[in-house]
C-alpha cells in the first residue's frame, strides 16, 4: 500500500476516535450548564458525534482501499493526509490545554 494512503487511512481513524470526545468537550466548554449535567451531555455528545464521524471515516478508508493501487489518488491524498494530521494535532493541544488550564 502506498505511503499517503495509508498514511490518511490511519490519521482519519485516529481522528475519528479521538474527534468525537474532543468535538464534545468544545460543545459542552462553549456553554454554562449544571456541571451535575455536563458528564450526561457529554456522553450524549461523544456517542452521536461517533456514530456520524465513525461511518463516514470507514467508507472513505474502504475507498482509499480498494484503490490503493492508483498513482493518481496517492498524489491527490497528500492534502487530506495533511488535514487529518493537523486535526489530530489540534485536538491533542486541546486536550492538553484542557488538561493543566485547571
Amino acid at each position: 500500500m502506498h505511503n499517503n494512503i495509508s498514511a490518511t487511512m490511519f490519521y482519519s481513524l485516529l481522528f475519528a476516535m479521538g474527534g468525537a470526545p474532543t468535538i464534545a468537550m468544545m460543545m459542552i466548554k462553549s456553554q454554562q450548564v449544571n456541571p451535575d449535567v455536563l458528564y450526561q451531555i457529554f456522553i450524549g455528545l461523544t456517542i452521536m458525534i461517533a456514530c456520524v464521524l465513525v461511518p463516514v471515516m470507514l467508507l472513505q478508508n474502504a475507498y482509499l482501499f480498494f484503490k490503493r493501487k492508483d498513482e493518481r489518488l496517492e498524489q491527490k491524498i497528500i492534502p487530506l493526509r495533511k488535514f487529518y494530521l493537523l486535526l489530530n494535532a489540534g485536538c491533542l493541544v486541546f486536550w492538553l490545554y484542557i488538561q493543566f488550564s485547571g
